[in-house]
């Protein structure tokens, strides 16, 4: 009769523990980001449009590089409401940057039953940003993290 590997959380070592609990919180938050995100895109979608005008383009400088950020002016049924939110996930900010400046017309998506809530973009982009290829690598992980557990689980 084969030896069976018993692989349940009291015969991995420490070290192999705090892989794994390290693993499930970072996989965690990368998911529930990139859950908001889809949540965000799927409400967006009902939004409805309208013509608005970007009023502040503000540009500030990080450690990492610079952030832009951009106010905008809308209405609705005859009541000017303002919104900074730009998209529902990661964009290309220095693009936007180049191509929205002070008095630039853009389109409005704002929810029909709350106008407050507005995005200048209501689409994800999927080639942007870490999180889609940091989610779909750490999404089809298991198996190697898997295979290292059980080579370093104590026997």
């Amino acid at each position: 009769m084969g030896k069976s590997q018993n692989t349940t959380f009291s015969s991995l070592s420490p070290t192999a523990c705090l892989v794994l609990i390290m693993y499930l919180m970072v996989w965690a938050v990368i998911a529930l980001l990139t859950l908001e995100a889809l949540y965000n895109y799927a409400v967006a979608r009902s939004y409805a449009a309208t013509e608005g005008m970007i009023e502040r383009a503000t540009a500030t400088t990080l450690r990492g590089g610079v952030s832009y950020g951009f106010e905008y002016a809308y209405e609705v049924g005859g009541k000017t409401y303002r919104g900074r939110r730009t998209s529902v996930g990661p964009v290309d900010a220095d693009a936007l940057a180049r191509g929205w400046g002070r008095g630039t017309r853009v389109t409005v998506y704002y929810d029909p039953r709350d106008p407050r809530r507005a995005v200048l973009i209501r689409d994800l982009s999927l080639s942007y940003g870490w999180g889609w290829p940091l989610f779909v690598l750490i999404t089809l992980s298991p198996l190697p993290l898997w295979l290292l557990l059980r080579r370093y689980a104590r026997r």
